[in-house]
């Protein structure tokens, strides 16, 4: 048994975390006593003030040459503050919350400070390397919270505001129409149960060896598996208490394995198989992935049709709220120019900024009718794609799939590690599930 949990957590340890690409295209979490204290701290009480003179503010980011909706945001930025240049300060994707955590730490002058989800935004406030945002809030009239679906609230920690929502990548199923229409199967829909689910893709597996399609794909990450009782409220990613609440689910998409509805974890991770082709050559029916994917889909599918539906679930939930991952956006602790970072930070998280992404097929966090209507003529622009996409966007009730905590990242390491395990038969589900609590519970004890 030792030997096979060995072996699951170094299959987890080598998972990888994908970029989110655009249009065209762990860290410690020590700190010492001084730098935590720091991360408390709001920007100076007597809020700085932008002073109209020429400055440059360092944007500190990832995937900028590749992603062409950094670069129009940009600009469009610019046009509007002539005053202010942005210098962008680039690294590499799947290196970046390792090397930010180092600029950092070395005091990198980073006036706006993008993070690639909330477990590495958490363990940057711990270490003291980000500005609470709040007296800018207090003091901008212009700045409109409710915009944001409740995600602003979200992003606190110790009663403090660290950073705006960007992109909110909501979760969502996606299913090739062309082959529920030539199997003669009803299209999935909002509300079904994991059993449902499980019938639905049932029906659509067909074919051997090379030739088969599976009748839906989960990919490896654990928030393929808790996303859908986090849906619900059911499951939290900070409360251990909850975690039992997943024992129905792993048990319906191991039975799926069992069965080859689903191809089997070990090998999509032995092989490393990415979701996105599996999609993309109409090997999988039905899909659950983030809403990045639209805009993937809209590049690079022309022949066949798709669509989508909200989460299944075991509580009768149909579109009443979403749950997805958060892209923040921050002021670094040691900015030169921290009034022109919030001038950037509202606008690119702001309506203009949102545009510009939903432009791109990629969801903003911020929230407006407007937002919905140019996702709703996506279909005009991309025909395989679905009308009505603004109806699973702009959700009242949105929630974050990894709630801000200081131990955010010790937290998912942990999660990744049992889900291995639990994905690999080399623990049972009910075993996995209480070594994943206990475990949390002693690292929120530390």
């Amino acid at each position: 048994m030792k030997s096979k949990r060995f072996w699951a957590a170094m299959l987890a340890g080598m998972m990888a975390v994908g970029s989110l690409t655009g249009c065209g295209g762990g860290s410690s979490d020590g700190g010492s006593a001084e730098t935590t204290a720091a991360a408390s701290q709001a920007a100076p009480s007597d809020v700085a003030q932008a002073t109209g003179e020429d400055v440059t503010i360092k944007v500190a980011l990832w995937d900028y040459s590749n992603t062409e909706y950094y670069k129009t945001m940009i600009d469009a930025f610019q046009a509007k503050y002539p005053n202010i240049k942005v210098e962008v300060v680039e690294f590499t994707a799947d290196e970046y919350d390792n090397v930010i955590v180092t600029q950092l730490s070395g005091k990198q002058d980073f006036d706006v400070v993008f993070t690639k989800g909330t477990p590495a935004l958490s363990a940057l406030i711990k270490q003291g390397h980000i500005y609470s945002l709040d007296e800018y809030i207090k003091s901008d009239d212009s700045f409109d919270a409710s915009k944001y679906s409740g995600l602003v609230d979200q992003l606190t920690m110790d009663g403090k505001t660290y950073a705006l929502p960007f992109r909110y990548d909501n979760n969502l199923i996606y299913y090739n129409k062309d082959l529920f229409d030539a199997a003669g199967v009803a299209y999935p829909e909002d509300g079904m149960t994991m059993a449902e689910y499980h019938e639905l893709a049932a029906k659509m597996t067909s074919g051997e060896g090379n030739d088969k399609v599976y009748g839906a794909h989960v990919h490896t990450w654990p928030s393929n598996v808790y996303n859908y009782p986090n849906r619900t409220a059911k499951f939290n990613f900070t409360d251990p208490d909850t975690y039992a609440n997943l024992t129905d689910y792993y048990n319906e998409i191991l039975a799926m394995q069992d069965e080859g509805v689903v191809q089997d974890y070990g090998v999509l991770k032995s092989s490393n198989i990415h979701y996105s082709g599996v999609f993309y050559n109409q090997q999988a029916a039905m899909l659950q992935i983030g809403t990045w994917y639209i805009n993937m889909l809209c590049e690079n599918v022309k022949d066949f049709n798709w669509g989508v539906c909200a989460l299944p679930n075991n509580d009768g939930i149909k579109n009443e709220n979403s749950v997805g991952g958060v892209t923040p956006v921050s002021i670094g602790a040691y900015a030169k120019h921290p009034a022109e970072a919030w001038q950037f930070i509202t606008f690119v998280c702001g309506e203009e900024g949102a545009e510009t992404l939903a432009k791109c097929g990629i969801v903003p966090g911020y929230n407006s009718d407007k937002v919905g209507e140019i996702f709703d003529s996506l279909h005009d622009q991309y025909p395989n794609a679905p009308e009505g996409l603004s109806k699973y966007l702009g959700c009242e009730n949105k929630l974050m799939e990894q709630p801000m905590n200081a131990k955010g990242k010790e937290i998912d390491s942990v999660i990744q590690e049992e889900h291995s395990a639990i994905m690999t038969k080399s623990i049972t589900v009910e075993e996995g599930l209480k070594e994943m609590a206990d475990r949390v519970k002693e690292v929120l004890a530390q």
